[in-house]
């Protein structure tokens, strides 16, 4: 049986990896081209604005996009799906209309350790809005296995905001970045809704047909794992912002991120390639441990592989793509990058497992543990050694959290075979 899904899944895979490649490419690239263009000091305001509407984002539409892959992924007929979609993105865009309202009183509220980004941070305020659209459809997509649609719904709108963003960037600097960014998503929403036909959010939602007490309560749980994990890789950079000041440090340490996090998306692509198939096998224990080895063996020498290279190659990456001025971004960017080592192998593909598992309340509260060691972590070694301090606390959070999750993983099926007999 196992033989058989994982069959059905190879035929549209390349097809996935290659388009998350390119993506994830286009992504990175566009990121060189502020870092060139901006100058330190404008990137690294940058850099402290989008990381605060990136805090915000980390409870983005309240978790309606993993409601969807998860509610969709097991509904009955179109009629459930298109029925738990609509919900999701109206109930989604309330709650990050909400999100915007909370970013402007942030920023002409509170007093910001760089107040030379708070125009930038005004003007970022309705970022949320777009990034919802984006995200629910993708996870709706994948819930229906409609992958070579989402693959190419994927490079079209990473293409477009490339295109877009590149060109207010180039002719307005800054503010054209964050400007054009809207007028990327206005194109996007409307070329999409058009070329990809995808379902309509209006008319009228039979809820007769929607677990909406269920969708609400997993997409809480789920929001406030990934809030919590999501904030393990904000973290860094707000305290940077508030313990250092500099927007000048903020870039630099931006930069020795940016490669070891954008290849993040190659075990993100295996497991969420996968998830469904974790759902729908969520009750058998064997199909999840054969489904979880055939992921993570192949993932285990080829991120050891890559973390090797870029260490290695760190001194030459960083001079080449980024310039000269970026030189004290090299130790970092090697620190984090034996961390993706770990990160790759383990830490990703056990918490997704568990969500798929239906243990949202569980990888929460695991996740809320690790949340307090790495705040602990983060500030005191930011303080002691600056970013070369965030850098280590990653790892030491990558490895705490990989040895939490994998503990937890063998009890977690292990009770699910005493209940099945």
């Amino acid at each position: 049986m196992i033989a058989k899904i994982l069959a059905k899944l190879r035929g549209d895979f390349v097809i996935v990896l290659v388009a998350n490649i390119f993506s994830y490419f286009i992504t990175f690239s566009a990121s060189v081209i502020y870092v060139r263009l901006l100058g330190k000091t404008e990137f690294g305001l940058y850099t402290f604005a989008f990381g605060i509407v990136s805090f915000f984002l980390l409870v983005n539409g309240f978790g309606a996009a993993s409601g969807v892959l998860q509610y969709v992924s097991r509904a009955k007929d179109d009629q459930e799906r298109l029925g738990y979609l609509k919900f999701a993105f109206r109930s989604g865009c309330a709650f990050n209309l909400l999100i915007g309202i909370l970013i402007i009183v942030y920023a002409l509220v509170t007093s910001l350790p760089i107040p030379a980004a708070k125009p930038i941070l005004l003007s970022m305020a309705l970022f949320p809005i777009g990034r919802l659209y984006i995200d629910i459809f993708q996870a709706y997509l994948r819930a229906k296995q409609h992958n070579r649609l989402q693959a190419n719904f994927l490079i079209i709108n990473n293409c477009v905001l490339l295109i877009i963003n590149v060109c207010g960037v180039i002719f307005f600097k800054l503010y054209g970045l964050v400007y054009f960014t809207y007028l990327g998503y206005l194109i996007m929403f409307a070329y999409s809704s058009y070329k990809f036909k995808l379902p309509t959010l209006w008319g009228k939602i039979d809820y007769k047909l929607l677990q909406v007490r269920q969708f609400i309560s997993y997409s809480f749980f789920t929001t406030l794992s990934n809030a919590f994990s999501g904030l393990l890789f904000v973290l860094d950079t707000v305290i940077i912002s508030y313990v250092v000041k500099d927007p000048q440090i903020l870039a630099s340490y931006r930069v020795a991120t940016m490669i070891p996090f954008a290849i993040n998306f190659i075990p993100n692509i295996a497991i969420n390639y996968y998830y469904p198939e974790f759902a729908k096998n969520a009750h058998n224990p064997t199909k999840i441990r054969q489904l979880s080895r055939f992921v993570s063996q192949r993932m285990f020498l080829f991120s050891a592989l890559v973390s090797l290279t870029l260490i290695i190659a760190a001194k030459p990456l960083i001079l080449t793509i980024f310039g000269s001025s970026y030189q004290d971004s090299i130790l970092p960017f090697q620190i984090i990058s034996f961390g993706y080592w770990i990160i790759a192998t383990f830490r990703t593909i056990n918490g997704n497992i568990l969500a798929a598992l239906g243990k949202a309340k569980l990888s929460f509260y695991l996740t809320f543990i690790i949340l307090l060691v790495n705040i602990v972590t983060t500030y005191y070694l930011v303080l002691k050694y600056s970013m070369n301090g965030a850098a280590s606390a990653i790892v030491v959070m990558y490895i705490f959290s990989s040895l939490v999750g994998y503990v937890t993983l063998k009890l977690v099926l292990r009770d699910l075979e005493r209940k099945n007999g």
